[in-house]
């Protein structure tokens, strides 16, 4: 059985493809607030408060028992096998949920993201492949969204945090393997949805590139790096990719010039290499030319 909570949280039967939606919206909080700290006790009094708030009424700890005899009904159904022992159960004033990381949605994307962050520097086909998959298991907000608890705020925002170093990757790997067309609408997207992210921009950049577009890069430039300077960011990697555009390196055409894998983006990450020494007089110049119309894109 896997536990799913990227996206509406169900149980899901893969041998028999089936699965059982959470409905209420207190079992899917409660299912989150196990899957915080699996096969690990969590206190009656956190599950209370995650499911109820901090003021909860006198008849919460008698609610919270039924839904946990609620979720353990659900879970034997959903289990393709009878198990030697139950799923979910009381320990130490608390409750918890048996469950292995593969037995996971989330815990399948972490086992794959850091795979892939072990291989994309050697082997961008084969993390891109794996990533497709990895990616796939997303079906929504995590926990179907709306407002959490404490524990499983945190959680959701790690969990969003990881997704969003995926896509990185994920797109990394797609532009070094010639990709660029086809990733190009997500990167897109993903921009839109992270405008603070500086990496995701300079992807975007290097991918209108090499679909012969990139007026509409030094347009990303622009609007990016005003987003980014308002928020008090730096763009090490915007400024690198804009020189690139303005000496037409070959990285910008050829994935294979692209040799080494890009490093993370942020403040203090070193910038990328252009292959060019170029001055930011040329480079203002040759922009400016290319804007007006006077030569060609690169």
């Amino acid at each position: 059985m896997q536990f799913r909570i990227l996206g509406p949280p169900d149980l899901y039967d893969e041998t028999h493809d089936r699965c059982a939606p959470l409905g209420a919206p207190k079992l899917r909080l409660l299912l989150g607030a196990l899957l915080t700290r699996p096969n690990t006790p969590v206190p009656r009094e956190e599950l209370v408060r995650e499911l109820w708030g901090t003021a909860p009424s006198h008849r919460a700890f008698r609610s919270l028992n039924a839904h946990v005899s609620a979720l353990r009904k659900a879970m034997a159904q959903q289990e393709a096998e009878p198990r030697d022992a139950p799923r979910l159960v009381a320990r130490e004033a608390g409750y918890a949920l048996r469950a292995q990381a593969a037995e996971t949605d989330f815990g399948r994307f972490g086992q794959a993201l850091a795979r892939a962050r072990r291989t994309t520097a050697h082997d961008p086909e084969g993390t891109y492949a794996s990533l497709c998959g990895a990616l796939a298991l997303w079906r929504g907000p995590v926990l179907g969204g709306g407002p959490h608890g404490p524990a499983c705020g945190r959680l959701a925002a790690r969990l969003e945090r990881d997704r969003v170093d995926a896509l990185e990757i994920y797109f990394d790997c797609a532009l070094r393997t010639g990709r660029h067309e086809r990733v190009l609408p997500e990167l897109q997207d993903a921009t839109a949805a992270h405008p603070l992210r500086e990496r995701l921009h300079d992807q975007l950049m290097l991918a209108l590139c090499r679909c012969g577009r990139a007026p509409e890069a030094i347009g990303v430039y622009r609007r990016a790096r005003r987003r980014l300077a308002v928020a008090g960011g730096h763009t090490p990697l915007l400024t690198a990719r804009l020189e690139q555009i303005g000496v037409c390196s070959p990285v910008l055409t050829d994935p294979a010039a692209d040799a080494e894998a890009p490093g993370p983006s942020g403040p203090g990450a070193p910038a990328a290499r252009t292959g060019h020494e170029v001055s930011p007089r040329s480079v203002v110049g040759y922009l400016t030319e290319l804007l007006s119309g006077q030569v060609l894109a690169p």
